[in-house]
């Protein structure tokens, strides 16, 4: 599956913009020497530099690359402490906090130039008939680091999430009822919590319908996160903010290997026919989760 994860991001407008002249005005240029990390539009193929963006219908997908330094806490805080404790022996008292803050600030910015550092690369596509941007990424940081990248390169970006407020009320009603929309079954995973305790429970691999299972709820567990079987096709794990996380197929049909542009074997012809097998599995789910969980 061309996406892993899934976090939607719906538009008050479908961006009008010439995407790929906009991203070509932002590449990623690296991290400079003295700052921590660096984010810019990147080709989606790394080794083809000039097409930053692929169209499937109206969709467009396109990528952004973030890059972070990496110093080992345990690094600084080794250099911290002798430092701290040769300038305690000069001085014959301790230092005070903002004196050990300011030899933490100093350490950390003579390490920057010469610490490594970490890259990915995040895939999100415009979808203007659902009014939406889905990103290849689960974690809150990359989101609003991507989000307000775009908010930049477009001038303007007016965007929202899904009130998710009722997915904790609905999970746990499906793993006690089974009462789950046509389209949707359960798969074998899920997490509970505790609402007094925050304590959790993850149960994989297993039967949803099991007694121990029935038993946590019984006592007044609920569910925040589920694995979901969408028409045999999709499987993934739904999180109580609705992002989709573990996306995979269940069974990949005859068509799915068929080639778009008549070249079974280029990067290109690979990256379009995951595009839209993706982009038409999600037109069709991400309407469901909204009408079945999304809050008015």
């Amino acid at each position: 599956m061309l996406f892993s994860n899934a976090t939607v991001i719906k538009l008050s407008a479908p961006i009008a913009a010439d995407l790929d002249s906009i991203l070509n005005d932002a590449p990623f240029e690296g991290v400079s020497k003295y700052a921590r990390s660096g984010i810019g539009w990147c080709p989606l193929i790394e080794t083809e530099s000039a097409t930053m963006t692929r169209a499937y219908g109206q969709r467009v997908l396109f990528c952004g690359r973030r890059e972070e330094k990496v110093i080992p806490a345990s690094a600084v805080k080794e250099e911290v402490t002798a430092r701290v404790l040769k300038q305690e022996t000069l001085d014959g008292q301790p230092l005070s906090s903002s004196a050990k803050r300011s030899i933490k600030d100093d350490v950390l910015a003579e390490m920057l130039p010469r610490a490594l550092c970490k890259s990915k690369r995040i895939q999100i596509y415009h979808d203007p008939e659902q009014s939406a941007l889905i990103l290849n990424s689960g974690l809150e940081s990359e989101v609003e680091d991507l989000l307000n990248l775009l908010r930049t390169s477009i001038g303007t970006l007016n965007v929202y999430r899904w009130d998710a407020s009722a997915s904790i009320g609905l999970f746990t009603q499906w793993l006690t009822h089974k009462s789950l929309p046509d389209q949707l079954r359960l798969g074998s995973e899920c997490t509970l919590f505790d609402p007094e305790s925050v304590a959790r429970v993850t149960w994989r691999g297993q039967s949803l319908d099991a007694t121990e299972l029935m038993a946590h709820l019984d006592h007044g567990k609920r569910c925040e996160r589920i694995q979901l079987i969408w028409n045999d096709h999709l499987k993934f794990t739904l999180d109580k903010h609705l992002t989709l996380r573990n996306l995979r197929l269940v069974d990949v049909d005859n068509e799915a290997d068929e080639p778009l542009d008549g070249d079974d074997s280029s990067p290109y012809a690979i990256l379009d026919r995951e595009f839209a097998l993706l982009s038409e599995s999600l037109a069709l789910l991400l309407p469901l989760i909204e009408s079945t969980l999304v809050q008015r």
